[in-house]
């Protein structure tokens, strides 16, 4: 009997050590095939098969090598640019598809020269589990950075400009080498149902040095008069005093080129993608003596897709701004559905964004306009690389339903590189308000273009000077007492000149727009007044014709 326990006990250890082994051999096979896939050619290398994964060490090693070299030795703008680049990002695209391809059929092969004969199926298992684990780690970035690069090509091919009398003729290789300035004509319209064609009433200049990315955002008002059309364009030879004429006032504001001027001549715009935008980008180059190169719409309908795609965007909200009320027939203000509330630092969604910067009752043109450029400050701020990259899925498919863009495909890569100075640069915003025609003893619905030349030819000429590196900068403009005179003009709720608009021309609603902006009792107001009581009450002195730091207008 004491034998046979000695005989049982004998087998029972062998058999324990065998197990022992085959655990320890099954640890070693989960763990060697973990690092094959990690490091594509050490499984291969433990299996036995030395040259072949030699060779997939040496070339992971070497591209490696050259990947790094390249963000090392390549500025980082001219990375940035190959964002812009649809031929480089298939070839990203692809590269990086490949490459995920080709890395999990490697950790695959590593996995099966790996594993033990006669392994059962749980642990068969459990090797393809780590196989799968381990390769997500590297081939799942590897896949989205492939699908982000393919979005970003699709996108820049659908927002990309077609035929356009208005582009300049740049080299795209050196598109900066001959132009110290870039200005881009930001418009913001609806074109919701109820409302005759499109009308651009957010129209915003950004003339950008191209050398510093130093900006300075000029807001034309939409009812700007009699505005005249460069000389050497067909509409200058058509409209030689300026865009005026008969009928309704508000038929011949700025904000009604888009649409009007198309309609009464197509044959200039014959061929042309954005036949409105074209005729709209020759007036604000009569209206402001500046070459307008390029220009972007944003359907306003969509714009609260944008914000939301951000996360929202935080701004100071000076005072409670009513969602979805309008101005009645008697110049009151109907009852808002809510309110964006009033303060410091506040976190707004998709909707109060748009409500706070579309919201004109009460108040006027003026106040919403600086509000307007509040929102675009306070987007350029929450663009940051990290929000970009996290959201960029959904903000590439919201930018691609929204956005309308003359900017050749060939441009975008430049563009995206000074868009990093941009992000780096002063910012500063001019608004031509009712003050600053004032100053010049005008108005804005007949202003004196020639004197509007020379003053915006001066601020930008000034400004460039201000942001050249080599320039001492140990004195910058004062701003503040310009910041509180436009605060206080906001404050205000003075009607802007003709702010008799048809509901064609406002932000608001379909079923809001009936009756908007009935109340013209001011029209004239303005231009004996030259300000607000308010604005005399302050004793303060301001520089209305002075672009000011974004921040202090926000």
């Amino acid at each position: 009997m004491e034998h046979m326990r000695g005989g049982s006990g004998t087998r029972r250890a062998r058999l324990n050590a065998r197990r022992r082994r085959r655990n320890e051999r099954y640890g070693r096979f989960l763990g060697l095939t973990a690092l094959g896939t990690l490091l594509p050619g050490s499984g291969l290398i433990a299996a036995g098969k030395r040259r072949l994964g030699t060779f997939i060490l040496f070339l992971l090693g070497f591209a490696l090598v050259i990947a790094l070299a390249v963000v090392a030795l390549v500025p980082q703008s001219e990375l940035a640019s190959y964002a812009g680049d649809r031929q480089m990002l298939f070839v990203i695209g692809a590269g990086l598809a490949i490459t995920a391809v080709i890395w999990l059929a490697i950790a695959i092969g590593s996995h099966r020269s790996l594993e033990p004969d006669g392994l059962p199926p749980g642990r068969r298992l459990g090797g393809a589990l780590v196989v799968i684990v381990a390769a997500s780690l590297v081939v799942s970035p590897m896949a989205v950075g492939s699908r982000y690069a393919f979005t970003q090509r699709d996108l820049i091919g659908a927002i990309s400009g077609g035929h356009s009398n208005t582009t300049p003729d740049i080299d795209e290789a050196d598109p900066w080498a001959d132009k110290p300035r870039l200005n881009v004509l930001f418009l913001g319209g609806d074109a919701g149902e109820g409302r005759e064609g499109l009308r651009p009433d957010t129209q915003i200049v950004a003339s950008i040095d191209t050398e510093t990315g130093a900006t300075t955002m000029i807001s034309l008002p939409r009812n700007l008069g009699n505005v005249p059309f460069p000389e050497g364009t067909p509409l200058h030879d058509i409209y030689p005093d300026g865009f005026t004429g008969e009928g309704d006032e508000l038929e011949w504001m700025l904000n009604a080129v888009y649409r009007n001027v198309p309609e009464a001549h197509p044959e200039i715009f014959e061929g042309v993608e954005n036949k409105g935008a074209d005729a709209n980008k020759w007036a604000v180059e009569g209206a402001l003596g500046i070459d307008i190169d390029y220009f972007m719409l944003v359907d306003l309908a969509g714009f609260q897709s944008v914000v939301e795609a951000l996360g929202g965007i935080t701004l100071d909200v000076p005072r409670d701004i009513p969602i979805g009320n309008k101005t009645l027939p008697n110049g009151e203000c109907s009852e808002p559905r809510g309110y964006v509330k009033a303060g410091e630092n506040r976190h707004l969604d998709g909707a109060e964004a748009l409500w706070f910067a579309r919201s004109r009752c009460p108040g006027d043109d003026y106040e919403r306009m600086a509000r307007q450029r509040c929102v675009m400050d306070a987007i350029v701020a929450k663009a940051d690389p990290t929000t970009l990259v996290s959201r960029y899925q959904k903000l590439a498919s919201t930018a691609g339903e929204i956005i309308t863009t003359d900017v050749p495909e060939g441009m975008f890569p430049a563009l995206i590189s000074l868009m990093l100075k941009v992000k780096d640069g002063s910012l500063k915003s001019l608004t031509l308000d009712r003050d600053f025609f004032a100053s010049m003893g005008t108005t804005s619905s007949d202003p004196d273009y020639d004197a509007l030349h020379e003053r915006i030819d001066e601020i930008l000429s000034t400004d460039s000077s201000k942001s050249t590196p080599d320039e001492d900068d140990t004195a910058p403009d004062d701003t503040t007492e310009a910041g509180e005179q436009a605060s206080t003009d906001a404050a205000s709720g003075d009607q802007p000149e003709s702010d008799a608009v048809d509901e064609s021309s406002q932000y608001v609603p379909a079923s809001d727009e009936a009756d908007e902006d009935s109340d013209g009792s001011d029209a004239g107001s303005e231009d004996e007044s030259g300000g607000s009581s308010e604005d005399d009450d302050e004793g303060e002195e301001a520089d209305p014709d002075q672009p000011v730091d974004a921040g202090e207008v926000c």
